[in-house]
């Protein structure tokens, strides 16, 4: 497997994951980190005052700080360690907490309530801020009102910035929430989205999924994908694999009515030629025609019978699968006993009913024996056995069945050896008995030599015994 498949998942939802994960994290890069990034990477003064800012601004905003708590700032004390005329004054309704020389500037409020008053403000906050000259240095100023108590702060004597004020870990994270908080929550916000756009789509296609698993393509009726509920792009999917199903059934159909009008119609051609080839003198040729006309004569039944198993979805008996395997053992006994194998039957009960087709339930336990007869030697032994589960299964001493092939002999006409004598046929008529009574079969490898083929029934009747 290339680096580029174990790195690009396959599933369309991972990719979506992946793409809209890189998505976000591109955009929080370049609208969150790069511009905090040029922010605290500025003239270390100006950051040291946002700093101090930052921490007036916390004590004035958020309701369970309180102003005196300014005092036991580190912010405020290294900055003020640094710079001997630092001062600041800090109000907020009738809390004021000072520090260093009296406040020059508080003749501006009443001219900033007046113009705050005039401002259209929607909200209970409105504030302002401004950096003013203060004796060759600067002071920030800021006043507002919240829930209709003024603020006001003054801050001052900064000339000297603070140590560990720069780099990008430097700045308090409120200033960083102030700076970011947009993008960030924008970020937040389009991942969410994505979120609950995969989900649903995850979920379309798992019911999708679902409904897949629950076709029978041995089910008589035509059986669809659902169309409605799902998104138009899995919609159009959707369709088009329905379109592709009743063209595949059609054309299924088409061919099993071939087949089986085919064999239908070679059985009086064949009726005609085995009449008239009674009527050649006997010779070694009329005994070869004789074998090849009973071979042709021999496929067109296995056909038909092929055609009627499927086209049948009726199980009409109370089948005992104990004396089904009985009689098929006692029918195949003199030929077993011409050919010097010996053939046994085991069972765990003495009987057990299933429902189904008497006859098929036969025809499927025939097979097996003749195909196991067909690879047996004189001396082997063959065994029938008959489970309490359902199960039914021959044994054979034969030279075994490749494992590459285990699955593939079911299907019509495979041969194996390919040069073995027979059209291929009885197996997959065993196949589609079992598809019919909703069983199974599989075949297996017998350590120490020869093959296994288990019938599995799923529908025993309560009253076995």
């Amino acid at each position: 497997m290339s680096v580029k498949a174990r790195l690009w998942p396959r599933s369309l939802i991972a990719r979506m994951t992946v793409l809209s994960a890189v998505f976000l994290v591109l955009a929080v890069v370049w609208f969150a980190l790069v511009p905090y990034w040029f922010y605290v990477n500025r003239d270390p003064l100006v950051l040291t005052e946002t700093r101090v800012r930052g921490e007036i601004q916390q004590a004035l905003f958020y309701p369970e700080r309180e102003l005196h708590s300014l005092s036991e700032s580190v912010t405020l004390a290294e900055v003020a360690a640094a710079n001997e005329k630092f001062r600041y004054h800090v109000r907020k309704g009738s809390e004021e907490v000072s520090f260093g020389a009296p406040p020059r500037h508080l003749a501006v409020i009443p001219r900033l309530r007046a113009m705050l008053a005039d401002t259209p403000n929607e909200t209970n906050h409105v504030h302002w801020s401004a950096k003013l000259q203060d004796d060759g240095s600067a002071a920030w100023v800021g006043f507002g009102v919240q829930d209709g108590v003024e603020d006001f702060y003054e801050v001052a004597g900064i000339d000297t910035p603070v140590e560990g004020t720069t780099g990008i870990f430097a700045v308090n994270p409120m200033v960083f929430w102030m700076t970011s908080r947009d993008p960030l929550i924008a970020g937040v916000g389009v991942l969410t989205i994505a979120f609950v756009v995969l989900v649903l789509a995850a979920r379309s296609l798992r019911t999708l999924a679902r409904a897949a698993d629950t076709i029978d393509a041995t089910a008589g009726r035509r059986q669809l994908l659902p169309e409605q509920g799902l998104p138009t792009e899995v919609s159009t999917l959707v369709r088009a694999i329905n379109d592709m199903i009743r063209r595949v059934e059609t054309a299924h159909e088409e061919q099993e009515m071939f087949l089986a009008t085919a064999a239908h119609e070679l059985r009086t051609p064949m009726a005609v030629l085995r009449t008239r080839l009674e009527e050649l003198p006997e010779s070694a040729t009329k005994e070869e025609l004789r074998d090849d006309v009973r071979r042709i004569a021999s496929l067109v039944d296995q056909l038909l019978r092929l055609m009627q198993i499927r086209n049948n979805d009726d199980l009409p008996d109370e089948v005992d699968l104990v004396t089904t395997a009985r009689d098929v053992v006692a029918e195949r006994a003199p030929l077993t006993v011409d050919r010097g194998v010996d053939i046994e039957l085991e069972s765990q009960t003495k009987a057990l009913l299933i429902k189904g087709h008497r006859g098929l339930v036969g025809v499927a336990i025939a097979n097996l024996v003749d195909n196991a007869l067909s690879f047996s030697q004189p001396g082997d032994t063959l065994k029938v056995s008959v489970d309490a589960s359902g199960g039914v299964s021959v044994r054979d001493q034969g030279p075994g069945v490749p494992v590459a092939e285990l699955e593939r002999i079911f299907e019509p006409f495979a041969k194996n050896p390919p040069n073995r004598q027979g059209h291929g046929l009885g197996l997959a008529i065993v196949r589609a008995v079992m598809s019919a009574h909703g069983g199974s079969v599989a075949a297996r490898n017998i350590e120490g030599g020869g093959t296994a083929f288990a019938l599995q029934f799923t529908n025993p009747l309560p009253r076995a015994a």
